[in-house]
């Protein structure tokens, strides 16, 4: 079902959190147009200098059209403005100022489509000292404060997926829905806004609450301590997560996986706030007794006391487990340039929401999109010619 259905979305957005966006509207049914330079966003080629379509693209960019279109040159900005006129979003994610530069931000397009719905997403906010500064994934998570809970801060480094962008586009996708249902009520377009910054803090509600209300500062293991969430190796070498949370029955049931009923009311660990303050002594202590079995064994018997439990997976691993193969969330069907992506989360009536339009070739859809303008042949080939499109 294509619940955005009718939806037309400008994507004038390069890399992670404005291309992750359309992405995510695409999958619902939007009609998603990526207009890029005619050089290509520059993601194309973060592996390699190739025009095809490598996985780093293709991972954010399934379900669209593309155009290469020269914003720089007259006519190129000319056609983009027809191309708004009948647009219901447009989602862009240059520096500050440059759309405005170029003659076709937000004031401007307002002027040609009253009902436009228009995101924008920034590094740190059009706003404040640090505005211009060029922001990605990397900086974000260091300036927002989410970088120091993944790391020693005396001995940093990066780590994991780049959750700054992706947070980002998240949050994106979620206001240009909630800008649809403004416009949709009042007949009115709207302007919104979503910086990195701003939603890396925006992530970290609970962290932040903490510091500004009580004092507490959360680092690297805030979060593990507070949740009981604990990490063991069993005696294969195969590491897995035991999730204690706060019922005392995942407690109980742990110490009977481990068998030491009598662990349950020890008074340094009997209550949840006994096991915080003990939480280093509390896993020294499980995770001798975990280098005991192999890891599946203790799998089996954290499951028969009920215990949340999982092993740690490579992703290799993850997405050919049973359970992740069960609930269908990997292409493993489609074309060379959908198979192997992550189809969208998001079921209706028990099925994913994902397009079946693959990742775009940078100006595949070029003539296609030139044709519905209205131009002509003679005029298109003048046109690539010159570099207005691509």
């Amino acid at each position: 079902m294509s619940l955005l259905n009718g939806v037309k979305i400008v994507e004038a957005a390069n890399v992670i959190t404005g291309p992750l966006a359309g992405m995510l509207l695409a999958d619902l049914g939007a009609d998603v147009l990526k207009v890029e330079a005619p050089s290509g966003d520059p993601f194309r080629r973060w592996e390699a200098e190739s025009d095809d379509v490598r996985p780093a693209f293709a991972a954010y960019n399934r379900g669209k059209r593309s155009i290469g279109l020269n914003l720089k040159d007259d006519v190129g900005r000319s056609l983009f403005m027809e191309l708004v006129a009948s647009a219901d979003v447009v989602i862009e994610n240059s520096r500050p100022g440059v759309m405005d530069k170029l003659g076709v931000g937000w004031e401007a397009l307002r002027e040609v489509n009253p009902r436009l719905v228009y995101c924008y997403v920034s590094g740190m906010g059009t706003v404040g000292p640090d505005r211009d500064r060029p922001t990605f994934d990397a900086v974000a998570q260091a300036m927002s404060g989410l970088w120091s809970q993944f790391t020693d801060l005396a001995a940093p480094e990066p780590v994991g997926p780049p959750m700054a962008d992706q947070l980002t586009g998240m949050y994106a996708a979620m206001s240009i829905l909630a800008g649809l249902r403004h416009r949709d009520a009042t007949g009115e377009g709207v302007r919104l806004e979503v910086s990195m910054l701003a939603s890396c803090l925006a992530f970290q509600t609970a962290a932040v609450a903490d510091v500004t209300i009580d004092g507490k500062v959360a680092g690297k293991t805030s979060r593990a301590r507070s949740s009981q969430s604990y990490a063991f190796v069993g005696s294969d070498g195969k590491p897995f997560a035991v999730h204690l949370s706060t019922p005392q029955k995942f407690w109980h049931g742990l110490c009977r996986t481990v068998e030491m009923p009598d662990l349950a009311q020890d008074p340094r660990y009997a209550v949840k706030s006994a096991r915080i303050a003990g939480y280093d002594e509390l896993h020294e202590l499980l995770a001798r007794v975990f280098m005991t079995r192999p890891r599946d064994a203790w799998l089996a018997r954290l499951a028969a006391e009920d215990v949340p439990a999982a092993p740690i997976l490579t992703v290799e691993d993850a997405v050919d487990h049973p359970q992740v193969r069960a609930i269908d969330v990997i292409d493993r069907d489609g074309g060379p340039r959908l198979r192997g992506l992550v189809r969208s989360p998001v079921q209706v009536d028990g099925r994913h929401c994902a397009s079946d339009r693959p990742p775009p070739l940078l100006g595949e859809d070029t003539a296609a999109v030139l044709d519905e303008l209205g131009v002509s042949a003679a005029e298109q080939d003048r046109l690539g010619a010159n570099g207005t499109v691509a």
